[in-house]
């Protein structure tokens, strides 16, 4: 007998942002066939009127427990939709679903990671393996926000989710719980009962040169490399072309990003290079280390397209026994780039590794969340699972 039931249901109605809201829910809903559900996960472009929208979905499923944020497109069965707004409803006899907001997270991201931890622990008991985290892209430093959270439930604790996004404008975005739209917030849900679950993310980029070491580097900005302004490993490779990376560094993240390797890690982390100051120092958009090693990476269609499949076959080996599953996708807006026309292929890869019951939701985000290949043992001398310009996928089940 089936226990667990989930719909997805999405809309790209923009002339009527309300009905948007309604007729995603409405057919998500409808697809789980049932009257009422334990927990609803909205993900919409942020051209809709947020507030509109929200009453929409929360109308239609009764009051339901809402999370979820704006995001830069959507991911479902249809593959990649563009100005869309997607719901996934889930209903549990065996597992129970708590939903989880905490405010003003710029002000203290370490802080507010250890309070999401903190209520995560508090309203399951402690008896929560698996938690979703959707926050605000562009409050601060994401790595200290996920520190947080693992710093209260444990190094090998599963925390999944991405960071909001807003259709590519890089503005302003909005995270949703139950009727509040907000924004500088962190929202998620926590899961516990008999829910058996995967997690894991991956990239496809390659290293290209030699390695070199983080000198100076606060934050987010990477000031040098080997002592020497950190700019200089794009004008060592490029010579005159990095000029043009330096008045638009978009066109280097979306193919050359900088890869991290941290100390008794063989994991390389994706650190995407926003900006470069007069300094030749590089802002980018996660933790950049002191001591760790700095590679100049190279992506291609290939290799990101194996990063997710190697990735999602990987994590079905841990989940065949569910006859009823989801899909949860975080997928960096770089690689949505460097996919082009090929993204609906990578989704429909996903899809059919997941084979018949899976059911294929998630988003387009400015971040990605999952655990590492191998827990850290001290979240403090590693990125401990804040991604960039890779893919995130969590399957989950009954």
């Amino acid at each position: 007998m089936m226990s667990f039931y989930t719909g997805v249901g999405t809309s790209q109605n923009l002339q009527d942002s309300y009905a948007a809201g309604h007729e995603a829910a409405n057919q998500a809903l409808k697809q789980s066939g049932q009257d009422t559900i334990d927990i609803a996960i909205v993900l919409a472009s942020s051209l809709y009127n947020q507030e509109e929208m929200l009453r929409g979905v929360r109308e239609t499923l009764k009051n339901a427990p809402v999370v979820g944020c704006t995001s830069a497109g959507a991911i479902t069965n249809n593959g990649p939709e563009e100005q869309a707004v997607s719901v996934l409803v889930l209903r549990s006899n065996k597992s129970k679903f708590y939903p989880i907001k905490i405010t003003s997270i710029s002000q203290d991201m370490r802080s507010a990671g250890k309070k999401f931890g903190e209520e995560v622990k508090k309203t399951t008991g402690g008896s929560s393996k698996l938690a979703f985290l959707f926050s605000d892209a562009l409050a601060g430093n994401g790595t200290e926000l996920v520190r947080g959270v693992l710093e209260v439930l444990g190094n090998d604790f599963h925390l999944a989710g991405g960071a909001a996004g807003d259709d590519m404008n890089f503005k302003k975005t909005y995270q949703y719980y139950n009727d509040e739209v907000l924004n500088d917030a962190a929202v998620g849900l926590a899961i516990e009962g008999d829910i058996k679950f995967a997690s894991g993310a991956d990239h496809g980029w390659q290293p290209i040169g030699n390695a070199r070491v983080v000198t100076k580097a606060k934050g987010t900005t990477l000031y040098e490399l080997d002592h020497k302004p950190a700019f200089l490993i794009y004008k060592d490779y490029f010579g005159d072309r990095a000029l043009d990376f330096k008045s638009a560094l978009s066109l280097a993240a979306v193919s050359y990003p900088l890869g991290m390797q941290t100390e008794n890690s063989n994991q390389i982390m994706i650190r995407a290079p926003l900006s470069v100051r007069d300094d030749g120092s590089i802002v980018c958009g996660a933790e950049v280390m002191e001591g760790s090693k700095i590679y100049l990476m190279i992506g291609t269609l290939a290799s990101a397209l194996w990063a997710a499949e190697n990735t999602a076959r990987s994590l079905m080996e841990r989940v065949l026994d569910t006859t009823k599953r989801v899909i949860f996708v975080s997928d960096c807006v770089a690689r949505k780039i460097l996919l082009g026309e090929h993204g609906k292929d990578e989704l429909a890869l996903l899809k059919n590794i997941g084979g018949p019951g899976s059911e294929l939701f998630g988003f387009y985000s400015y971040g990605q969340i999952a655990p590492l290949h191998s827990p850290a043992t001290d979240v403090n001398t590693c990125d401990p699972g804040f991604y960039e310009q890779s893919i995130s996928i969590t399957i989950f089940g009954e």
